[in-house]
């Protein structure tokens, strides 16, 4: 396996159990808790939470209603009579009165009056308040806990309770069942879960959602309700506080009323038909406010309302098997700490780091919609973990190489060579490939009288700014500094790089230090009395590309005929007078982009097959018309020397003054007038000196 990768699986192994440990210190806990928050406030949708689960609340304008009546709070007892009648009558499936009323009314036949109403409704759910305290608990209330205990297969119950507080007997005694109020909230004051059943001495008493959804749809009422590790249920939250259809407790007295006078009432008792009412307080004085993951302030019976909704719909959020949610971290971190390990460049770490942080979101994110919590801290912890640990090694392992590469080759290759020679060390082996290419070779022309005439500095410092301005060309257009030598320059196409036109970039390039050249005439001519020009040789063919050299020092260079001939071109401009010649491999491989005229047929010393060789002008589009006129020109006057026809050569020659080129052939054309050459001759030039 690759070492790489091994060292990957390390470092994401090691963030995984780190993360698992800090996890079992508790550290990601109430990050999760938040997390679960902020996926809740994502997916809240107040339109989707149950119409049949309403709300009727003393809240202040309640409160205010009465007391302008000389009606104080707490209300008289008998006040809740007309209320439980009014939702028998609409149809109502149960009612959770959740008021404790533990202590007799001082009225006379007050509590009578309430537990009339709650026997003939029959509906009617009493609130228990469950304590771990140990202190004695009232005879009825424990025969009234064991008479009404929950017949659910629900598991496991959360905590065990040894004393219990409930409404009066003579309540309970008319009452449909009860329901433990005493919840706890998570750690932070936020109540996300709810224990549907708690034991009280070995009796099983429902929990407020429980009992309803038992009082709303029986035994069946609560079946196959997947709980956490800690034996509750993750309630949905559809939305803020008001989410659930509310009903000042004043208006549904006062609509009772009125049915009694044979008024039409504010509300029809028929809205109730077939819901589940919950009868609690809002008033803030009244203290019964909580804190959902929605809304900082909350009636508690809208918490309940949320959990009956959840379980009795089946919409309560079902928690994965921890064995899972470490499953995905592990994954998730083994996957990060690969895919920041194999990879090298800075942009493409980052790249992937964030992709790799919106795994485990993705999936909790994923989850949640589909109404699973899976845990989202602990494997985005270990991603992270895994990715910090991967980028410090690879920086500590590769970083110093990396600059140390790139330091030694900015120099000489193109920022992309670079990156190329980076990512894969091992170019930088001995040995070679074989691969066309098109190569470079230029030399300053009259390099001799020039360095004769200046001294070491202003020599130096005249090279340094004339291979600067050339060598920035060769490198921007894509190619490769061989090499220097002296005031020469070798440079070549395609390696270690794919470039399939490189034989038109480097005629580009060639064109280019030309011009550059040109416009720098002036400023070397303040310098050394004199403009500097430069001849270029270009090739293309195939060569060996490779590092060459000893094991403790070598060059990435190029070698072959294909590089030799390049030199020979450059030498060879000095017997045309012209500053830029090509082989034709490297015209014919650069197509019409480039406009070239062929200069003769020429065979280099070593080398028995002749080769065409052209001067290059300029790029098709740039060059001006009157030079484009006079190419044709030469045009006629290479087909009339090849046709031995010296008068017309030295014709054309006369329409081509001050063109070098023409010229040579002008010189030939007045020797092989006096002296014919042999019938047999290819008009093949031999060069005879490098």
């Amino acid at each position: 396996m690759n070492k790489k990768v091994v060292r990957g699986l390390a470092v994401g192994a090691a963030a995984f159990a780190l993360a698992g440990a800090l996890g079992g210190l508790g550290l990601w806990r109430g990050l999760e808790w938040k997390s679960w928050d902020a996926r809740m406030r994502l997916f809240a949708a107040p339109s989707r939470a149950a119409s049949d689960i309403v709300l009727i609340l003393v809240d202040q304008y309640s409160l205010d209603f009465y007391k302008k009546q000389g009606v104080s709070w707490p209300w008289p007892r008998q006040m809740y009579a007309p209320l439980l009648g009014f939702l028998k009558t609409g149809g109502a499936k149960a009612v959770f009165f959740d008021l404790v009323m533990t202590e007799p009314s001082p009225l006379a036949d007050d509590d009578l009056m309430l537990a009339k109403a709650i026997g003939e409704s029959g509906i009617v759910v009493l609130p228990v308040a469950l304590s771990a305290d140990d202190k004695e608990t009232a005879p009825e209330a424990e025969a009234f806990l064991k008479r009404k205990a929950s017949a659910a297969d629900v598991r496991p119950w959360a905590e065990k309770f040894l004393s219990a507080t409930a409404d009066l007997p003579v309540l309970l005694d008319q009452c449909r069942g009860g329901a433990n109020v005493q919840v706890k909230p998570d750690e932070d004051g936020i109540y996300r879960r709810l224990p549907l059943l708690f034991r009280y001495k070995g009796v099983p008493v429902p929990g407020v959602a429980l009992a309803l959804a038992e009082a709303a749809a029986g035994p069946e009422g609560a079946s196959g309700v997947r709980l956490d590790s800690d034996g509750q249920m993750l309630v949905r939250f559809f939305g803020p506080t008001g989410t659930y259809r509310g009903y000042p407790a004043a208006t549904i007295i006062n609509s009772y009323l009125q049915t009694t006078e044979n008024k039409k009432p504010q509300i029809e008792p028929r809205e109730f038909a077939g819901k589940v009412v919950l009868i609690g307080v809002s008033a803030v004085g009244l203290q019964d406010i909580k804190t959902s993951p929605l809304s900082g302030v909350v009636p508690g019976v809208e918490i309940q309302a949320a959990a009956l909704d959840s379980l009795w719909h089946r919409r309560y959020l079902r928690p994965t098997p921890v064995v899972l949610d470490l499953f995905l971290a592990l994954l998730w971190a083994l996957l990060a700490g690969v895919g920041i390990t194999v990879l090298r460049r800075s942009s493409h770490m980052f790249g992937a780091a964030v992709v790799l942080a919106l795994l485990p979101a993705s999936s909790s994110m994923a989850g949640f919609a589909a109404g699973t919590w899976i845990r989202f801290i602990l494997p985005e912890a270990a991603v992270l973990l895994a990715v910090i640990g991967a980028a410090v090694l690879n920086y500590a392992v590769e970083g110093r190489q990396r600059r140390f590469l790139k330091s030694a080759f900015r120099y000489y290759l193109s920022p992309h060579v670079i990156e190329r020679v980076i990512d894969d060390p091992k170019q930088l082996r001995l040995g070679g490939v074989k691969r066309d290419v098109t190569s470079f070779f230029s030399d300053v022309a009259g390099f001799t009288s020039i360095s004769e005439a200046l001294g070491p500095e202003a020599l130096v410092s005249l090279l340094n700014v004339y291979l600067s301005e050339m060598t920035d060309i060769i490198l921007d257009s894509g190619g490769t500094l061989d090499k220097y030598e002296g005031d020469a320059i070798v440079a070549f196409w395609n390696a270690p790089l794919d470039i399939p036109d490189h034989a038109l970039r480097a005629c580009r390039a060639a064109l280019a230090c030309q011009k550059r050249l040109a416009e720098m005439a002036p400023e070397f001519e303040k310098r050394i009395g004199r403009p500097v020009r430069a001849r270029i040789g270009l090739n293309t063919g195939p060569a060996v590309v490779g590092n060459m050299g000893s094991t403790r020092r070598f060059d990435y260079t190029a070698m072959g005929d294909t590089i030799n001939l390049a030199a020979r071109l450059e030498s060879a401009g000095k017997q045309y007078g012209v500053h830029l010649l090509a082989g034709e491999s490297t015209v014919a491989a650069a197509g019409d982009t480039v406009v070239a005229r062929e200069v003769d047929r020429l065979r280099v010393v070593g080398k028995t097959q002749p080769v065409r060789i052209y001067e290059l002008i300029g790029e098709r589009g740039s060059v001006p018309a009157p030079v484009l006129e006079r190419l044709a020109v030469f045009e006629r006057l290479l087909a009339s020397y090849r046709r031995r026809e010296w008068d017309a050569v030295l014709a054309s020659c006369g329409a081509l003054e001050g063109d070098p080129v023409a010229a040579v052939y002008a010189a030939r054309s007045l020797r092989f007038k006096a002296e014919p050459p042999p019938d047999d001759w290819d008009f093949v030039f031999d060069l005879k000196m490098k």
